[in-house]
């Protein structure tokens, strides 16, 4: 196999770059037409459905593609050996299948099919004829096998009562084009070879004919030795191995991000088997990219899914069947490359002695093994830190043996906010104070968390999830939302935003839109104005992510937690320059200003509160909290000065999985008379508390 011969590359490379050129422009128009231009995270919801893709599906489709890989090699051998006298073992020939399924992915209008002719005759030395014949009866059977599918799948949606007419349409012109084939390859063949050899001048029409009459031979063998049963019987197996991974993808992809996409089998499959055939469309498309979007979003917007819905879950669909055909494809074509040193290549010949090359060929697999395995661990620990692919179950109340004692609450007159899980998806409940009652303040089937008081008690911006569930470590699959805790009425104040906090006045919220930028939002008019941005009004590097961004109460000072392309806690200048506090995370302002405050990795369970004076910028430990439950985050003063609330664990780090709980500590008192305000096996987080009047602190 030649590929990389100067002159070859000179000619391919031009049919790469045009094939790359074509499924860019595709799938840009697409996205174009399917998403919203006010949709920046369309990438980054194509991250979230890949990473919720559940592992244990891949696993599935690599055992049912291996599946179809032994029956297509198997169905090779049975037409190989109506013509051949030595056939390759059913191993090597599932190398080749391996080899063919990639490179047909690889190449537009099913081109790569030329790579079983080429690695049968020059690797195992298969005649052309018989390489041939036995492509073009596949090919066939491949067709008949797909109209029988298409036929029980109409069979089965009449029975349900949800016929797609389309199919009908599909399955006539399936008939058309397999009688056409089979008129090409029989009656049409035999008199294309009459007309070259009565024009026989010598030459290439001699050399022509007499190919075509080798094939004509192989055909007709092939056709009267009685394997016609068994070969549609493994091309129908192939089908469905082949489309029942398929569904498996798709079931993975929408399960978790789009749970309301249908997924019955008899309804979803004339999308994917649209799908394949729009890859193997006539159209320079490189790996079949935005033809196989195209036509399967057709029949998924059929289904009821939105297009930009649609363009996901097919693109996400056709990025795991690559990469997952690709590694074996690879993994076939390396096998291929050393076939002398794997096993005996042909059926009864005798296996030759080892080479010395073979220490070296298995040092190469070694490192290569070792590799992949490397890099699926990075790809998968990249997973990790994109947080929990699945929400967490919702728990259970904790029972009490002994009530608690809330009697210090009394002296406080206010209420605390938080975000917790426990009637099944993330929603708001208040905790009245000095009474106790709790009370649910959202009710919605996506994720509502980051609760913010405003300064007067009466509202609360929090951000909403896109999706049902979201990991809190997705920063831009949020909008920002405006709650009146009066009313109980509900309005979006700004699409695309995280992680809000308000303006000192009450007039304004803040919030992260991205990763990169901060944004002021004016209630009143609905008015939005960029305030930071790094790289352009923060001295970091562009792509330097800004969490948890808090502005001071004068409104000229960021305080926040930079990440990726930098790692620290800072407080940001009105000039854009810097002033680094250290490590941790969760930098927030105190009352007036006076102070910070954060979470530092240090503490009995690995985290405390540290206090920051605001002028010198020094850190000191602040509260570290006693009892099983001192894995401190998401700590909140009140605007009075004098109490904190937190959320803690008793050891689970993940910020929206993990078993938080809710306190309360009036500040600079003992850290043993915290306050326990939660009791549920949930998970309750980002709390926040408004206090009507100054606390006059219990005696101690």
């Amino acid at each position: 196999m030649t590929f990389f011969v100067s002159g070859g590359v000179r000619r391919f490379l031009p049919r790469l770059v045009l094939s790359c050129a074509v499924s860019v422009l595709l799938l840009g128009v697409l996205i174009h037409f399917s998403l919203s231009s006010a949709e920046p995270d369309v990438w980054a919801r194509l991250l979230g459905v890949l990473s919720s893709f559940s592992l244990w599906f891949a696993l599935l489709y690599v055992l049912l593609s291996l599946i179809r890989t032994v029956l297509q090699a198997q169905r090779y051998q049975v037409l190989l050996a109506t013509t051949e006298v030595s056939v390759p073992s059913l191993f090597h020939l599932m190398l080749v299948t391996l080899s063919r399924n990639m490179f047909i992915d690889m190449l537009p209008a099913r081109l790569g099919e030329l790579t079983y002719i080429a690695m049968l005759n020059r690797g195992y030395r298969v005649s052309g004829q018989a390489c041939i014949s036995s492509l073009a009866i596949c090919f066939v059977f491949d067709l008949i096998a797909l109209g029988l599918l298409i036929l029980l799948l109409i069979g089965g949606q009449l029975l349900g009562g949800e016929l797609q007419l389309w199919l009908l349409g599909a399955l006539v012109l399936l008939a058309l084009l397999i009688m056409v084939l089979l008129v090409l390859l029989y009656p049409a063949l035999a008199i294309v070879i009459r007309f070259l050899q009565r024009l026989s001048t010598g030459g290439i029409i001699d050399k022509l004919s007499g190919l075509l009459a080798r094939i004509q031979k192989a055909l007709g063998d092939t056709r009267r030795a009685g394997i016609i049963g068994r070969v549609l019987g493994l091309s129908l197996g192939i089908r469905l191995v082949k489309y029942l991974g398929m569904y498996c993808l798709f079931v993975g992809v929408v399960q978790t991000q789009f749970p309301d996409l249908t997924t019955r089998i008899l309804m979803v499959l004339p999308a994917l088997i649209g799908a394949e055939a729009g890859a193997s469309l006539p159209v320079p498309a490189f790996m079949g990219f935005g033809t196989y979007e195209a036509a399967g979003m057709l029949a998924l917007v059929a289904l009821g899914a939105t297009t930009a819905t649609s363009l996901l879950v097919m693109l996400a669909m056709h990025l795991i069947s690559q990469i997952i055909d690709y590694l074996l494809g690879t993994i076939g074509l390396l096998l291929f490359m050393f076939k002398s040193n794997v096993l005996p290549a042909v059926v009864g010949e005798a296996e030759g002695p080892s080479r010395p090359r073979w220490s070296m060929i298995v040092a190469a697999l070694a490192v290569l093994l070792t590799g992949a395995v490397l890099f699926l661990a990075y790809e998968y620990r990249r997973i990790e830190k994109r947080g929990a692919i699945r929400a967490p179950e919702q728990g259970h109340s904790v029972a009490l043996e002994v009530l608690p004692n809330l009697s210090s609450l009394q002296i406080l007159d206010g209420f605390v906010v938080w975000s917790s899980n426990r009637s099944g998806s993330h929603d708001l409940y208040l905790f009245s104070l000095p009474d106790g009652g709790i009370r649910r303040l959202t009710s919605h089937p996506h994720t509502d968390y980051y609760p913010r008081i405003s300064p007067d008690g009466t509202r609360i911006v929090f951000a909403r999830s896109h999706e049902p569930w979201v990991s809190q470590r997705n920063v831009y699959a949020w909008d920002v939302w405006l709650l009146d805790l009066k009313t109980g009425r509900e309005r979006r104040i700004a699409q695309h935003g995280n992680v809000p906090t308000w303006s000192a006045d009450g007039t304004r919220v803040f919030f992260q839109r991205g990763a990169t930028q901060v944004v002021g939002v004016t209630l009143a008019t609905g008015e939005e104005q960029l305030l930071y941005q790094s790289g352009v009004t923060v001295e970091v590097p562009p792509k330097t992510e800004l969490q948890t961004p808090d502005i001071s109460s004068a409104g000229d000072r960021l305080a926040a937690t930079f990440r990726v392309a930098t790692r620290a806690t800072a407080v940001v200048e009105p000039d854009g320059s810097v002033q680094r506090v250290g490590q941790g995370c969760q930098l927030s302002w105190g009352p007036g200003d006076r102070y910070l405050y954060k979470i530092d990795d240090s503490g009995r369970m690995g985290t405390s509160v540290h206090k920051i004076d605001a002028e010198t910028m020094t850190a000191s430990q602040w509260f570290d909290a006693h009892g099983d439950f001192s894995h401190e985050y998401f700590p909140r003063v009140a605007a009075t000065g004098d109490v904190m609330v937190y959320g803690a664990s008793a050891g689970g780090h993940e910020h929206d999985t993990a078993d938080y709980e809710i306190f309360l500590w009036f500040i600079d008192r003992p850290t043993e008379e915290t306050i326990r305000l939660s009791y549920h096996t949930g998970n309750d987080c980002w709390p926040d508390i408004f206090i009507r009047r100054q606390a006059t602190l219990p005696a101690p």
